[in-house]
């Protein structure tokens, strides 16, 4: 049985203009919970660039799915760049094998997203606009068994909005694959890396429970 316990964290393409980005990521991490931390990058502007193509209809929106996918492979390695010290890897049964232990580590899921993630069980992820780094992360969460899930962003969810994955999907905070995950999801945190300190909140269950 595993003791360490594992927090994913999606770090939104939004933030990647923060100069300090690494210095703000390791700061939050230090007052966390002991845990593995593992770093899912978002598409940032790179996907920005993809959708504008399927738009034109240059490329199928099959095509650019798999696009985005291999951009969040891409904007790992810049993570690890303000990130040196936290190992970047592609090889899922390795990160299986790293979070058995405390620390992080920086984790391009392209391979594990063509390879592994179809096989597994739960709520599917389609080739489609549908799916975005929120759900591929949240996904993986599921599949690592993380006891967190932390979706960092530059805003947090309208306050007027309950903190429902249903209702949030509604209001495009989140794709609506991950809304369909939400029975299966550990506790879900949403922080605002951009505020000082950090501002979070959890994800209010269905039923109104907190996760």
């Amino acid at each position: 049985m595993r003791d360490t316990l594992v927090r994913v964290v999606k770090v939104g393409g939004s933030l990647f203009d923060l100069p300090d980005l690494g210095d703000r990521l390791q700061g939050w991490m230090a007052l966390q919970s002991p845990a593995h931390h593992v770093l899912v990058a978002g598409g940032g502007d790179l996907v920005t660039t993809i959708r504008r193509w399927n738009r034109q209809r240059s490329i199928s929106e099959t095509a650019a799915h798999w696009m985005c996918v291999d951009a969040m492979t891409v904007t790992a390695h810049f993570l690890h760049d303000r990130l040196r010290e936290i190992p970047l890897i592609e090889d899922d049964r390795l990160l299986c094998q790293r979070v058995g232990e405390q620390g992080a580590t920086i984790f391009g899921p392209a391979a594990w997203m063509r390879h592994a993630e179809p096989a597994l069980p739960g709520v599917w992820l389609p080739n489609s606009w549908d799916t975005t780094s929120d759900a591929i992360a949240g996904r993986l969460a599921v599949a690592l068994r993380a006891h967190e899930f932390v979706l960092m962003k530059s805003t947090l969810p309208p306050r007027r909005t309950a903190w429902e994955l249903s209702s949030l999907a509604a209001a495009d905070y989140i794709d609506p694959i991950l809304a369909h995950m939400a029975p299966d999801l550990p506790t879900t945190w949403f922080v605002n890396l951009r505020t000082e300190p950090p501002e979070s909140g959890r994800v209010i269950r269905p039923g109104g429970s907190k996760s």
